[in-house]
């Protein structure tokens, strides 16, 4: 007994020693690899590796070691790099197993073999680099891949047939590249494949009907937005028993949803069906039981009225989108009885009419009615039923009446777009209780009233679009308090007095940076219109920064404060009763592309700094009182003679009226003239004390 007690006990000593050995950290040769990885990246954003300064490179950010704590086997550096020169890396000192180095800028690798020697790498994510040769993917017959991302980089010309050698992947994406030619017959081998995304690329050529078929174990295709052509049917898919997401929206294909013959009815359940611009002309009742979750139809030749496409179905779809397309007639109100679960619902671009519905699903949260012909007012149901409301858009309808009824609650609402009715009344008080949102755009209704005494504080909002409607008074204070704000459009109404002196404490105007967090969605979409340009994006530009409060009665000077704005690109104070000069230090807004301030009262000059805003491209200061010589340089040289109208005692090109010696010369020539004086003066005495102290 106790002999076997010392033999399990020097065991016992081996076993401890041999893992202290064992969990002395990675080998030195791959620290030292990493640390020129690192150099190599030639610059990095700060953050970036923040705590590679500790011995053990096991416990380095973006490394991750095998159970025994001595090789790496994972590293993932997302987005690190500062630098868009492209990056060549080199990873062949290491046994991994996953790589990933997403958003990098990688041009390429040191070696195009260099991933041969990697005979465990399971997982490969190089997306959203820059790599452009197809080269790069041929060492498929050396490894054992599973997953390979190579999506969002530069791929060109036809995919090469070296990439089915692959037979091993379950996962290949090559979205959102440049890949052209057809879809290689070689991928139909690739028979592990779980996942297959070649969206957003220019593949072409009739649709790969009997590739895909043998596909037999995807669960997600995903084949949008390519040059794919041909009538197809949906029982091509129909013996892909795993199947559950689909999407082959935006080609150009017509698709049959019908699905008749029993020999190809679909034995799967899609969770996903997305078949947007495929040139449906119905809706087929088996959709609307064996899809599960989203059901995509935007784009296609749906007609008649939605009763007829949707009547006695009751759906478990949660998103639900048949927009642009040609549907009529009303809505059922209670909407909620077809569609209990869902959250997505967008119906815009149709021809839809009536009343609004009253009952949707408690659970939604985006609703798009927008670009129809919906009349009445928003009926209270909406409005107090749907507290999980994120996005509401009614957009470009015939409403009327109070834009939210009394006691309304969207507590969670974000996103904001009631623009182009006929509502009436005053800002919707309902809103102070909204405190996420991000956009407001009412504009072009028929509101009134003053802003300046119950304007609600908002403090996360990036958008306050007020423009075409007849609010009065002053303006509200409180858009100073809202320091996130980007565009601000108060155009067209009736507003009086002095632009607030406080719009520098909206401290995302002051530079370039972000301002904050806005959410960008494919559904968020907004238009701006400035004089000089129409802005419509239809997905929104956070970067985008922008004041315009033309058209209305305000008075006094532009104010000092408002040229410290220098994150803005746009500023519109067009059609006023503005006075006084026009302040040099507009020269300061380095960034401004379009400046309108014209029909006002301004007098004096044009201040010469004005030459340093070097993107401006769109400049007008007609109708005014200005007077004295036009500045020539940098963008003033590519102004018509629009800019400066209705200013007789302006003179210079691009007008006609020459300059006499007796014109007034910017201040900044004077200050000019006497720098240059001062300068030779001093120079001049500078050489005379030379002189004496030399004898």
């Amino acid at each position: 007994m106790a002999k076997h007690k010392l033999v399990m006990g020097i065991t016992s000593f081996f076993i401890l020693v041999l893992l202290w050995f064992q969990s002395q950290g990675c080998l030195e040769e791959e620290r030292e690899a990493l640390l020129q990885i690192k150099d190599s990246m030639s610059s990095y954003e700060s953050s970036a590796f923040s705590n590679w300064y500790v011995e053990e490179c096991c416990d380095w950010e973006g490394v991750e070691c095998d159970p025994s704590h001595t090789r790496i086997h994972k590293i993932f550096f997302y987005h690190l790099r500062s630098d868009s020169e492209p990056w060549f890396p080199s990873a062949t000192l290491f046994d991994l197993q996953e790589l990933e180095l997403p958003g990098n800028s990688i041009g390429g690798f040191i070696s195009i073999h260099a991933f041969k020697k990697l005979k465990h790498l399971r997982k490969l994510n190089l997306r959203d680099n820059s790599i452009q040769n197809g080269s790069n993917l041929c060492w498929g017959k050396y490894l054992l891949l599973y997953n390979l991302d190579l999506s969002g980089n530069k791929l060109q010309g036809n995919l090469p047939d070296c990439l089915c050698e692959n037979l091993f992947l379950k996962e290949l994406i090559l979205s959102n590249n440049d890949i052209s030619g057809s879809i290689n017959s070689c991928l139909g081998n690739m028979t592990s494949l779980r996942l297959l995304d070649l969206s957003d690329n220019q593949f072409s050529g009739y649709f790969p009907s009997l590739i895909i078929s043998n596909l037999t174990n995807i669960e997600s295709l995903f084949l949008s937005r390519n040059e794919l052509q041909g009538k197809i049917s949906l029982c091509v898919f129909a013996n892909l028993l795993r199947l559950s997401e689909l999407d082959i929206s935006f080609n150009h294909l017509e698709v049959e949803t019908e699905m008749m013959s029993p020999s190809c009815f679909p034995s799967f359940k899609l969770s996903t069906l997305s078949l947007g611009g495929c040139n449906v002309k119905k809706i087929s009742p088996w959709m609307l039981h064996n899809i599960t979750s989203e059901l995509w139809l935007s784009g296609n030749n749906l007609t008649g009225p939605f009763i007829s496409n949707f009547q006695n179905i009751t759906s478990k779809l949660t998103l639900l989108d048949i927009s642009d397309n040609f549907l009529h007639g009303t809505l059922p109100e209670d909407i909620n009885l077809n569609f209990p679960e869902l959250r997505h619902l967008d119906l815009s671009n149709n021809s839809f009419n009536g009343n609004l519905p009253i009952f949707f699903s408690d659970q939604l949260q985006m609703l798009d009615l927008s670009n129809n012909q919906f009349q009445g007012g928003i009926p209270h149901g909406m409005t107090s039923n749907i507290s999980c409301l994120l996005y509401l858009s009614l957009s470009r309808n015939n409403l009327t009446g109070d834009m939210f009824p009394k006691n309304s609650s969207l507590p969670n609402l974000r996103w904001l777009y009631l623009n182009n009715n006929h509502f009436s009344g005053t800002f919707p008080y309902a809103l102070s209780k909204s405190m996420d949102l991000r956009i407001i755009d009412i504009q072009n209704n028929d509101l009134s009233g003053e802003l300046s005494s119950y304007f609600p504080v908002l403090p996360k909002l990036k958008f306050l679009l007020l423009g075409g409607n007849q609010f009065g008074g002053q303006i509200p204070v409180q858009i100073c308090q809202m320091r996130g704000l980007h565009a601000l459009d108060l155009s067209e109404n009736d507003f009086s007095g002095d632009i607030p002196d406080c719009v520098d404490n909206v401290t995302s105007w002051l530079d370039r940076s972000y301002g904050g967090y806005l959410p960008v969605d494919s559904w968020n979409n907004i238009e701006i219109i400035f004089e000089g340009w129409n802005l419509v994006f239809s997905r929104l530009s956070p970067y985008f920064k922008g004041i315009d409060v033309s058209c209305n009665r305000l008075t006094g000077k532009i104010p000092i404060q408002m040229t410290r704005l220098k994150g803005i690109y746009s500023l519109n104070v067009s059609n006023n009763l503005l006075t006084g000069q026009i302040p040099s230090s507009l020269g300061n807004m380095e960034f401004l592309e379009n400046l309108d301030l014209s029909h006002n009262n301004l007098s004096g000059v044009l201040p010469h700094e004005l030459v340093g805003l070097v993107f401006l491209e769109f400049f007008n200061v007609s109708f005014n009182n200005l007077s004295g010589m036009i500045p020539q340089w940098n963008q003033f040289g590519t102004f018509s003679n629009d800019s400066y109208l209705g200013n007789p005692d302006l003179c210079g090109p691009p007008l006609s009226t020459k300059c006499n010696d007796s014109v007034e010369t910017p201040p900044v020539y004077a200050r000019a003239e006497k720098s240059i004086s001062i300068m030779y003066f001093a120079v001049l005495e500078c050489l005379f004390f030379i002189a004496i102290c030399l004898e």
